[in-house]
């Protein structure tokens, strides 16, 4: 096999990337490393590329990996595109990396674009680290808050140090607030409206928000200070209330893609505010509550994708909202929907008449597309993406 071109290779290696559930098969690149010479650097090139799950087991080996040899460990540190990574605890009560660790791996991995955190025990980085971290994590656009405390207010020292950040997910509850600095003291809680507006909003101009719970009011506003003519996808895990949809009523029009956890009334009132949409994704589809009077004529991508553990008896809710999508071109559904047989074949049909796509996929939930910016949905995980993610 050691004929091959290497850049044949990478090709061959590439298009066995990924799994069925979309994420990299580290089998298969840990064998292809060990063929032969001609194998072992296309394939580490891609086995350092996505650097997942990274906690007390496995983070000195990896670091050894990148520290260890000059012109090789540099090497594989270039080719760091994502990093998953625990600092402090970790989720199994083992050790992650301290925070000095943390600023040793980003600046050994000079082109990250993508970073998902686990903070555990460690409230809140010390001003000397953040310097550090200002300088080494420049280029990341991607951002995944995974763990952090409550209170903790690392997601705003980062924001404030990563200004490039294009990307942000947040999975956990955030309950602190963004305005404590040296010169400017915690936000009272009976502060007045003059006060508030004269506070700094976030400086990234995020084209892609994620929220598994909403934050404060005043903090989501934060956040979107500076967004309003970028935001193009929002990822909605909890309800919208009133004052939530009141905030996001002014990116509303905007919007490219909406992907809410729960559709209820408060949800289709937001979904009414999108005038521009060109992707609906459901993650819970209601039985008995229609889509199809609330759904903008724009949306060219639906998908419907409720979890195994959801009862569904039956998908006229999907079948209607077809009807009622002139220029819908592709629907996503999941393997559950084949089950209501009757059903199904209805749907079917009415897409075959449309001239509408039907993809079946077995993709969980909660496995996130590549964070790239899209030309036409649905954005997937691919290989396809790499380039953009520089």
């Amino acid at each position: 096999m050691s004929f091959v071109p290497p850049e044949l290779v990478l090709c061959i290696l590439e298009h066995g990337y990924y799994t069925s559930l979309r994420t990299p098969n580290y089998t298969l690149l840990k064998t292809a490393a060990l063929v032969c010479k001609t194998w072992s650097g296309p394939a580490q090139t891609l086995l350092f590329r996505c650097a997942t799950k990274l906690e007390q087991h496995n983070i000195p080996i990896f670091r050894a990996a990148l520290l260890s040899s000059p012109g090789r460990g540099k090497a594989l540190g270039e080719c760091v595109r994502i990093l998953e990574i625990s600092i402090g605890g970790t989720s199994n009560g083992g050790l992650g990396c301290s925070a000095d660790d943390f600023v040793i791996l980003l600046q050994a991995c000079p082109q990250l674009y993508e970073l998902a955190l686990s903070i555990t025990g460690l409230h809140e980085f010390e001003e000397e680290i953040l310097k550090k971290l200002g300088d080494v994590g420049r280029k990341i656009k991607a951002l995944t808050l995974v763990q952090c405390g409550l209170q903790s207010p690392i997601l705003f020292q980062l924001l404030k140090i990563w200004n490039n950040i294009q990307f942000l997910k947040i999975e956990k509850e955030i309950a602190a607030w963004p305005w404590r600095t040296a010169t400017t003291p915690v936000l009272r809680m009976n502060t007045d409206a003059d006060e508030l507006a004269h506070r700094p909003g976030a400086e990234v101009c995020l084209y892609e928000l994620a929220l598994t719970r909403f934050p404060t009011p005043d903090v989501l506003t934060w956040l979107l200070e500076s967004s309003a003519d970028s935001l193009r996808i929002l990822e909605l895990r909890d309800i919208p209330g009133p004052t939530h949809r009141s905030i996001l009523s002014l990116h509303a029009p905007r919007l490219r893609s909406l992907r809410l956890g729960h559709y209820n009334i408060y949800s289709a009132a937001l979904l009414r505010m999108c005038t521009a949409l060109e992707e609906l994704v459901i993650y819970h589809v209601p039985t008995h509550f229609p889509l199809a009077p609330d759904l903008p004529p724009t949306i060219e991508h639906l998908s419907f994708r409720n979890p195994n553990h959801v009862y569904r008896n039956t998908l006229q809710p999907i079948i209607e909202a077809v009807d009622a999508l002139p220029s819908l071109k592709v629907l996503t559904c999941d393997k559950n929907a084949e089950q209501l047989v009757g059903d199904y074949e209805i749907l079917k049909a009415k897409c075959r008449m449309k001239g509408t796509e039907v993809v079946v996929s077995d993709i969980p939930f909660w496995v996130y597309e590549d964070p790239v910016k899209v030309h036409r949905f649905p954005r997937t995980r691919s290989v396809s993406n790499f380039d953009a993610m520089f």
